[in-house]
Order: C-alpha cells, then structure tokens, then sequence
C-alpha cells in the first residue's frame, strides 16, 4: 500500500509558489486541507489574537525593542542597520551585525504597512504569521509523505506541540526562534520536493525559505540546515536513483550566497566583539538536559498565580503517542509505493526523532564535547522543536493504517480530538498587561536600567572587545534623549574652559560637531569603538583613539574653528559580502529564468486534496473544540489555575513558614525521596513575598546530617529567577533545584533544610513561629534517602 496518491511518475504535486499563481476558483476545487491548516494555525495563535500587548519579563519585551529601534533606524534612511545607536544606554552596540534580524525587519514591516498598528502589533504580528507558516508547512509535508488527512494531522501535531505552542511563543517569548523554527516544515517540504520533482518554483521556494530560517535565528538557522543536510545524505545512501539530487546542495549554496551580507561579516568580525556565552553557568548546556520522564510527560496546566509559568520541556502526549504508529507502519511495509522513497523518508523522521530526544538527554553528554559548535546551542531543550517536527511527519503515516471503512473518519476525527484536546490548557498563558508601555530610545534606555539586560542582551555577547570596563551611566547623555532636543554624544565634562562644542547633526550612523576651542583637546564622545567608525574634522580622515578603559570613541581637535565628523561606515568584509549576495541573487534569477525559458516547469501535477467527508469529519472536531472553549471551558477556568495571594495551589506539601514577616514559603515538591550517591534529586520550593520585600536576598538548599554538615547544596542569587525586590504580593514565586548529593555522600537519611539570607550583609533571615518569635534561621522540610 503507497502513502501517496497514483500519479504519474513524471509528475509531481505543484509548489506553494506555483499554487499561489493560479487564480481562485470553484469552491470545490479548494484544497479543504489547506484550509483546515490555517485554522490550526489560528487556534494556536488564539491567546495573541485575542489580547491586547504582549507579556512581559519574558524575551519577549526585549525582541520588541529591538524591533523598536530598527524600525526608527530603518525611518530615517537606513534600510539595513548592523550599528543599533540607542542601545546599551545610548553608547550604541552591534546586535545587528551578529543576530539575525529578519524578524525584526518583518515586525517593523508589519507597524508600517498595518493600519493602526505599533511596533508591538508589528511583534504581536510576526509570532502570528510564524504559527500559520508552521501549520501549512507541516500540512504539505505530511500531505507529500501520506495523504491530506495526514497532512492535517501532521499540522496539529506540530503546530499545538508544547515548545511551538507555548514555551517558545509565551514562556520565553522568543521571537527570532520561533520563526526560524516555525519555518522547518514548510522549508523541508520545499527541499524534499527539489529533490524529487525539481522545477524552478521549488528552487526559488527552497532558497528563499532556507535564507529565512537562518537569516531569523542563527543558531536554530544551523540546527535546521544541519539536519536537512542529513536528510540529503540519507537519501543519498537509501534513497532511490531519481531522489539522490545535486539541486539540494544548489539550493544550500544559492540561500548561503543570498544572506552572505548577513553571516560573512557576522564570521569574519566575531573577535570584534565579546562572543563567549557557553562557559559554566546558566548557559553551560550540561545544566539543560532532560529526563526521558519529563519528555514523555504531559503538559501542565498553568497556574495564572504564579509570576511565571510553570510548565515542563515535553514533547507533548498526543505527538509521541501518535509517532509510535510509524514504527508499525515500517514494520508492515505499508510505505513506499513502487520506488520505496516513502519507507526510506519514514524512516529517517523516525531515527530522527530518537537522535533529537538523545541528544537531549543527560547521557548525550559526550556527543556536545565532541561534536565542535554544539555547544553554543547552549540548551539542549532548543531541540524539542525539531523533535517535533520528525514526529510530525511520522505521525502523518498513521493514516496508512487505516482501511477505507466507515468508521476510518470516526477514527481520524478522534485522533484530531487528541491532539487539541491535549493542547488546549497551553492557550491559557497567564494574562499580561494590556498596555505594554513605550519603545521609544528613552524608554528601551530606561527598561535596559531596570532589568540589567544591556543592549537586550543578558550577557553582553555583542559588547566590543575594547570595553574592558562596563561604563556607568552618562546622566547628560540619558538626560538628552528624555528631552526633546538632539541626542547629545559629547562628554561635556572634559571639554577645556572656553571651547564650545555644537551638535551640528545627529543620525543613527553619525554625529556632527561645530568645535570651537583655544587649544587643541581630545574630543570623547559617548560611543563605542567598533570596526566600521570614522573620524573627519574639516573633511579630513583622522585616527580615532580608543578611550580606556570604557572603549569610548575619542578624536584629538586642533585649535581654532572645526567641523568634526563620526561615521559608521562599512568595512571591507561588510562591501564584499554585499556585493556576493547581490551576484547570488542575480545567479538565482537567471538560472530560473533558463529553467522557464527551457519550458521545464518541474514539480507540477495534480495534487490529491481531502475529500469532503474526511475534511466534513475534521473540521467538524475543530468547530466543536472551539464552540466548547468559547462557551464552557474559558468561562468556567477549567483549563487553568489560579492561586490566591498567599497560596501555591500545585505545591504537593504545604510549609506556610514565615521569614522575618518579609517572606514566606508556601509549600513544596520533592517527587523523589530516594537518590544515590553523586546523584540529582529535583526540588521545588513555593515562596511569597509578605510585604514590599526591599532587599535582594538569596536563597539555599542544603541536606545535611547533622545541620552543620552538608553533603549537598543549592543557592540560588534570585529565588525562582527573579530579585525579591520585584517580588508581587499577589502572586507566589516557584523555584526550583536541581540538587546533587555529594559522591562520598554514605548511606542513611538525610534532612533537607531551606532558607534565605543577604549574602552582602552575611546573614541569614529568621523564621517566626506563629506567636512572631524568632525559632531558626532556616527550616527542615523534608528528608531523603541516600542509598548504595
């Protein structure tokens, strides 16, 4: 039995590109599938479409200031930025050089073309268009590899999975990866069609959709062409003689030119800037395996008490539970059709599948140490999305199994009902202010201020090599872009008695000056050195000095009248790497043009649609899940939690310990009591802040037998991830450990005792008992086992 519909062998099914030509016709000759499709990828995108603003504490706010200041850069005539002037507290920085901005090109796009819409809408918008280009992809890849019921199913698996449901989207709020990831069906499906049928329109699809996921996020850009690289060499070595194509590598080659502007000077000038974020600590990959529990788990729901989700890393219930079926169908030979390329696909997704969950596991260790560049994947976890994707595509083949019966669209429909079903608790994120607040400079400056994430970066990972000591803030140059007038660059404080310096212009790539000045003096200026700056006084170059030890731009004025001119100009890599982009992109346009003129369309055919009764069953589980939500499930909160101020309702043991009448912990989770010696136990601790808690304090774990003899520790700097003086009274904060028992650690039981303290003042905070008297400085909780 063949996964694909009969058609002639020197036909093939004709591309999105293709399609998107053809004139609306006769509803019956709509693709129901497509359909269906889209409205998955409306479902998914329900929390964005129904609400105002966009979260906050999330990657979220930073995506959208950077979108924020590429569109004002973009508006005053600069239509590719690298040099962002307003971040890192207005001495600029090169986020733009280095991270891939398509994203934040669309976001802007999207506030310029949309009326009424902001920067945020603009945001709001690309997240959207991400979740529907991810259920289409994921439709027309399952349709190729089984049929269009398939292909639906296909759609929901990927589209409603946890990590392109929720944790990519709402828990982090990253928008870069969300869409490059979003993007992997719809670029695969192109490939594998160029490798098949190749044709112009699949050329031109599987270039532009390869560019894009690279060109939104560089490292997930790498994972995706890694693994359709794979795929090409899989098929290569198993597939038949008319699959084993050399357009694939074409294709490659051609997106790689298209976005050379992009990732060659990104390459050739990475020792300009502070690029080193795979170290030990929170970005250390070894501190971001799963356990095959958690993977297998189901979702939980979410707690809208909590100052943040809750929620696990998982595949999703229903995704591996209908992968499962492709090893069935591999092993019954009901794949393949007459070449056999359907079994030799299948099996790829599904060894693919188990590689992904592999690597994400504790004992893939070796594979990161060994394999160069793993590493700055930084968590493994990131897999989870294209993990879901090869199951995706497996999961479509469990139409093969079904026999043309009655109670087949019953079936289909229940396999559906699974998938939503099992989703539908990650719709219900935790609301967010409605209000998102401003984007303008002095804003983003104001919020870098506040959350410490400079240049909305979290580690400086872009901050030039020539800042060797992180600058305090220039009150002069924040003052200026709180008022109304020019952004004012100059250090006013080291100009000499009677030298005057005029602002003469300000731009995003320059800065000009009237200098007036008895004597000559060294002009410094609130900017960072970067490759790509020059300095002019009356039109002449000049050598700029670096100012140690904050890396500022500084330019020696001669005596007398001058006119003093900064600019941001491209350098050698930057005017090359234009120019093979631009004769990329002319390659690509003849070599289509050819192909056309040659008459050889490729990729074309009729393409099997779902039938009306399949696509009757379908969309009629979609309707129904949808009235149901609207009307019963969102009104009555069934699909959520909501803790009360001072309440942890998923804690498993309650404490109610109270720390000097600042903070209590609620509650906690130890799911296992039992653990061996150099070993990990999880623990959750559920804490809430009394009242306006003013201090930062820290928070430990120790087990211990006696109290002052630890066998094993935990502290945390910010309980739960956030400073207790931004701790909410209405809502509790969740943190959690991941403990390690000491090697040498004997046998026996062993107590677990938690407490805060100041590690700047060196002390620990009291616990009251219920009378307010002082009884401990921490509390036992619980004990573990610890066993041979």
């Amino acid at each position: 039995m063949s996964t694909s519909a009969p058609r002639n062998p020197n036909q093939a099914p004709k591309p999105v590109l293709e399609l998107a030509r053809r004139p609306l016709t006769a509803v019956g000759q709509a693709d129901w599938g497509l359909v269906l499709a889209l409205a998955l990828g409306l479902l998914a995108a329900l929390p964005f479409l129904t609400r105002a603003g966009l979260p906050h504490q999330t990657d979220a706010e930073l995506h959208v200031y950077r979108t924020a200041e590429l569109n004002q850069i973009i508006q005053e005539g600069v239509l590719y930025p690298r040099w962002a002037a307003n971040l890192y507290l207005g001495y600029g920085y090169p986020i733009f050089n280095y991270y891939a901005p398509f994203t934040y090109h669309l976001g802007s796009l999207f506030a310029v073309v949309v009326p009424g819409a902001d920067v945020v809408a603009g945001v709001k918008g690309v997240f959207v268009l991400g979740l529907l280009l991810a259920s289409v992809g994921a439709y027309l890849l399952g349709r190729e590899l089984s049929e269009p019921a398939g292909g639906v199913l296909a759609a929901a698996s990927f589209t409603l999975s946890p990590y392109v449901l929720f944790i990519d989207p709402h828990a982090r709020g990253d928008l870069a990866e969300h869409f490059a990831l979003c993007l992997f069906p719809l670029t695969f499906y192109f490939v594998r069609r160029l490798m098949r049928s190749p044709g112009p329109g699949v050329l031109m699809g599987s270039v532009l959709s390869l560019s894009a996921v690279v060109f939104s996020h560089n490292l997930m850009g790498l994972a995706v062409s890694a693994l359709l690289l794979a795929y090409w060499a899989w098929t290569l070595l198993t597939g038949p003689r008319r699959t084993r194509s050399v357009w694939a590598p074409v294709a490659f080659g051609l997106a790689a030119g298209l976005i050379a502007f992009f990732w060659l000077p990104a390459l050739v000038e990475h020792d300009a800037v502070k690029l080193e974020v795979i170290g030990p600590g929170h970005f250390d990959f070894r501190e971001h395996f799963l356990g095959l529990r958690e993977l297998l788990a189901p979702s939980r729901m979410i707690d809208w008490g909590a100052t943040g989700p809750r929620y696990r890393h998982n595949l999703g219930l229903a995704q591996w539970a209908l992968g499962v079926p492709a090893l069935v169908v591999l092993a019954r030979g009901v794949v393949g059709g007459e070449d056999g390329e359907g079994g030799t696909d299948l099996a790829f997704f599904v060894v693919g599948a188990a590689a992904l969950v592999f690597l994400m596991l504790p004992v893939s260790s070796a594979v990161w140490e060994l394999i160069p560049g793993m590493p700055y994947l930084q968590f493994p976890w990131r897999l989870l999305g294209p993990a879901n994707v090869m199951l995706a595509a497996a999961a479509a083949s469990t139409v093969t199994l079904l026999p043309d019966r009655p109670w087949r669209r019953g079936v289909l429909g229940t396999l559906l009902l699974l998938v939503v079903l099992t989703a539908l608790p990650l719709l219900h994120p935790t609301p967010w202010p409605e209000d998102f607040g401003g984007t303008g400079p002095a804003d983003i400056i104001r919020w870098e201020r506040r959350s410490h994430a400079l240049g909305t970066t979290s580690t400086g990972d872009f901050l030039p090599r020539t800042v060797e000591v992180i600058p305090s803030v220039a009150d002069t140059l924040v003052a200026s872009y709180e008022s109304r007038g020019p952004v004012d660059k100059v250090n006013r404080a080291t100009i000499p008695d009677g030298a005057t310096v005029e602002i003469l212009s300000h731009g995003p790539r320059h800065d000009r000056f009237r200098v007036i000045t008895p004597e000559p003096f060294v002009l410094r200026l609130y900017t960072f050195d970067f490759p790509g700056w020059k300095a002019y006084v009356d039109g002449r170059e000049v050598d700029i000095e670096i100012g140690r030890p904050e890396g500022f731009i500084t330019v020696d004025v001669p005596e007398g009248q001058h006119t003093v001119l900064v600019r941001f100009e491209d350098t050698p890599v930057r005017r090359w790497s234009w120019l093979a982009s631009g004769g990329t992109l002319v390659a690509l346009v003849a070599l289509l043009l050819a192909w056309r003129g040659r008459g050889s369309q490729g990729g074309e055919g009729p393409q099997r649609k779902l039938s009306g009764s399949d696509g009757a069953w379908l969309g009629g589980v979609l309707v129904v899940v949808l009235l149901l939500k609207i009307a019963l499930i969102d009104p009555q909160g069934w699909l959520h939690l909501n803790s009360a101020p001072g309440e942890a309702r998923p804690a498993q043991q309650e404490v109610n310990a109270n720390f000097e009448g600042k903070i209590e912990l609620l509650g906690y989770d130890l799911p296992d009591r039992q653990v061996r010696p150099g070993e990990t136990f999880s623990l959750v601790l559920y804490w809430h802040a009394l009242t306006t808690v003013e201090k930062n304090y820290q928070s430990f774990v120790h087990v211990a037998q006696p109290l002052q003899t630890v066998w094993g520790q935990e502290d945390h700097l910010n309980p739960g991830g956030l400073p207790t003086e931004r701790w909410p009274l209405d809502k509790y904060v969740w943190d959690e450990y991941e403990i390690r028992v000491r090697p040498e650690t004997p046998p026996g039981e062993y107590k677990i005792n938690v407490g805060l303290y100041l590690r700047s003042e060196g002390y620990r905070l009291e616990r009251y008992d219920a009378n307010g008297e002082a009884v401990g400085d921490s509390l036992v909780i619980d004990s573990i086992r610890v066993t041979k």
